[in-house]
């Protein structure tokens, strides 16, 4: 190395051949969102001992740890008219079968009750200074807002960048023993032989190499899926589309060298915003989830309309908040798929290629000015502002510039 080259120095004790040996009755896998819940539930067993494992650092970890804009299929909430069955069949549906129907039904049936625990903990989901008081999105006795469709209401925006601190304070006040900075790498099977019980886990100190066994009575995994190795770009090696740096499959992978199964490994579907192709429709805009529902606008200005189902222009801004004539609700945000059945799709911008040959012109971008006031405030403010995919690199990095 030239002595005029700064020497980089690794800023933490190197701990390779120590061991770190940890007993526990629960082991959970993965500290995101999922994993905090299902650590917070385990630990109300009295005299339980649990232990959560996380590669990053749990209070901001995962998809959802730096924020996220919505609470999507909270149907049990008393504004909400449709019943978890229905919203269920809808998700399995729209999807010719190849979803979980079982995850859906807890999440339409449970997760409006998991969102007034997140409120007891600290989380933030009401409009409580009535900033959005009036809007036409506003439950104003609850104060609850909502997304996507008005009429149905089963959709609520949060202040979602409130949520992971608080999951990490409630497994703190429930003693739930917490290994940050820790990859596991593999599963411990009874007697070591594939598709034995698990009985525990080994891994490493992402920072100082110490080697890391764990004993457990039961082990439930809570990895997120491998959402950023689908890129295969050399000059854009290391490119995690918009979700961590740590999703990379761990959970997928170490399943699998003990012989576990695994489902819908068939299903393909399009996927033109992953990798690099990420950030840039949530940078300019776009016409789902955070930015719905926002007018748009090609390179030279000219409004791009919105249609319903069958096509037809709508007319008003309030049209592309509810269902169409006969329709009784229909699917967006984490309901919405490639399959496109008519009983589901919502109000949208007919697709790029259609536009591009009725001769609007690339690139598209979100017109906030001319929205209706509250419905900016929503989009720019919160919805943008709280999503973990846009709250720093879109919202801070536009408004630092």
């Amino acid at each position: 190395m030239k002595k005029s080259q700064t020497e980089f120095t690794w800023p933490y004790p190197i701990k390779w051949g120590e061991e770190q040996r940890v007993d526990t009755d629960i082991l959970i896998l993965g500290g995101g969102i999922a994993g905090c819940w299902a650590a917070i539930a385990a630990a109300k067993n009295k005299g339980v001992s649990v232990t959560l494992v996380e590669k990053a650092r749990t209070i901001r970890s995962g998809a959802g740890g730096s924020g996220c804009d919505h609470w999507e299929h909270a149907v049990t909430n008393p504004s909400c008219p449709l019943t978890p069955e229905e919203i269920t069949h809808a998700q399995i549906d729209s999807n010719d079968g190849y979803n979980n129907g079982i995850s859906h039904y807890i999440e339409a049936r449970e997760g409006y009750d998991r969102l007034l625990d997140l409120e007891k903990m600290g989380g933030k989901i009401r409009d409580t200074e009535d900033e959005f008081k009036g809007a036409d999105f506003r439950d104003e006795e609850s104060k609850f807002l909502f997304a996507y469709d008005y009429v149905n209401r089963y959709t609520i925006r949060t202040w979602g960048t409130t949520f992971k601190p608080a999951l990490h304070q409630e497994c703190q006040r429930l003693n739930v023993g917490i290994l940050d900075r820790t990859m596991i790498t593999g599963l411990l099977t009874e007697s070591g032989k594939p598709r034995g019980r698990v009985v525990g886990a080994v891994g490493f100190h992402v920072h100082t190499g110490r080697f890391v066994i764990i004993r457990a009575k039961a082990t439930v995994l809570c990895t997120s899926r491998p959402s950023r190795l689908w890129l295969f770009t050399p000059d854009l090696a290391g490119i995690s589309e918009f979700r961590p740096m740590q999703a990379c499959g761990d959970g997928h992978a170490i399943s699998w060298r003990i012989g576990a199964e695994f489902t819908m490994l068939e299903k393909s579907v399009r996927a033109e915003w992953s990798g690099a192709r990420s950030f840039p429709p949530y940078g300019t805009g776009n016409t789902h989830n955070t930015w719905y529902p926002c007018n748009m606008v090609d390179a030279n200005g000219r409004e791009i309309p919105w249609v319903d189902r069958d096509g037809n222009i709508l007319e008003t801004f309030a049209d592309r908040c509810r269902p169409a004539p006969g329709q009784k609700f229909f699917l967006k945000g984490g309901g919405e798929t490639w399959f496109q059945k008519y009983e589901y799709v919502g109000p949208d911008i007919v697709s790029t290629e259609e536009l591009v040959k009725e001769g609007y012109k690339l690139p598209f971008y979100a017109d906030l000015s001319s929205l209706p006031e509250m419905e900016r405030k929503a989009i720019w403010g919160l919805m943008i502002g709280q999503e973990s995919k846009t709250k720093i690199p879109v919202k801070k990095m536009y408004e630092d510039a």
